[in-house]
C-alpha cells in the first residue's frame, strides 16, 4: 500500500513539474494563404536561381526577374520604415489619444499606392511583466485593437491578420521603465 501511494505521489509530482508552457506565438490570421511570406520568397529565389542556371542566352529575363524581386524587397523596407509603431500603456490595450494620430499615419499608409498589392500584419508585444499566457493574450488584444482602428479607417480588412508575440520578442531587454514602455507595442509588417 506504501508503494502505491509513494509510486502516485511521485507521477503526480512529475506531471507538476512537466507542464510548463511553451513559447509559442498565438495566431489570428483572417487572410489565409497556401505559403508563408518567407516560402513565396525562397520559392520566388529557387525559382529564379534555376532559370539563371538554365538560361544562357537569354540572361536579360533573369535580370528582369531579380530586378523585380529586388524592387518588391525594397518597396517593403520602406514601407515597414514609414510605418508608425503603436504604443499601450502598462496592462493596457486600448489605444492611447497620442497613439490614435499615429494608426492614422499607418491607415493611409497601408491605402496608398504603394501598399496596395500587400498584405499588412500586425505584430502585437508585451514587457516581461505576467505569465507568458497572459502576455500573449494582452498582445493578441492589442493587435486586434490597432486592427479595429484600421478598418474604422478604411483599412480592408482582408488585407490585415494579427500574431501576438507576448513578451517574446522585446526591442529591449533592460529592467526599467523605459525599457517595458518600448515593448508594450505593435508593430507593422508588410508581406507580399
Amino acid at each position: 500500500m506504501k508503494k502505491i501511494v509513494l509510486v502516485s505521489i511521485g507521477a503526480a509530482a512529475l506531471l507538476m513539474f512537466s507542464g510548463c508552457s511553451k513559447k509559442t506565438p498565438e495566431v489570428d490570421m483572417t487572410k489565409k494563404s497556401e505559403m508563408s511570406s518567407n516560402q513565396k520568397m525562397q520559392s520566388a529565389d529557387t525559382k529564379v536561381s534555376q532559370m539563371s542556371n538554365s538560361m544562357d542566352t537569354e540572361g536579360q529575363s533573369v535580370n528582369n526577374m531579380n530586378n523585380n524581386g529586388n524592387d518588391v524587397n525594397y518597396k517593403i523596407a520602406k514601407l515597414e520604415q514609414e510605418a508608425k509603431i503603436i504604443h499601450f500603456d502598462f496592462d493596457k490595450y486600448n489605444i492611447r489619444e497620442d497613439q490614435k494620430p499615429l494608426v492614422e499615419e499607418d491607415a493611409n499608409l497601408i491605402n496608398s499606392d504603394d501598399a496596395k498589392d500587400f498584405s499588412v500584419k500586425l505584430e502585437g508585444n508585451t514587457d516581461e511583466w505576467g505569465t507568458d499566457e497572459y502576455n500573449y493574450a494582452l498582445g493578441l488584444r492589442r493587435a486586434k485593437s490597432v486592427k479595429s482602428s484600421l478598418v474604422a479607417l478604411g483599412v480592408d480588412v482582408n488585407r490585415l491578420m494579427i500574431i501576438s508575440y507576448g513578451e517574446s520578442n522585446p526591442v529591449c531587454t533592460e529592467h526599467n521603465k523605459a525599457c517595458w514602455a518600448k515593448n508594450r507595442r505593435v508593430e507593422f509588417k508588410f508581406l507580399p
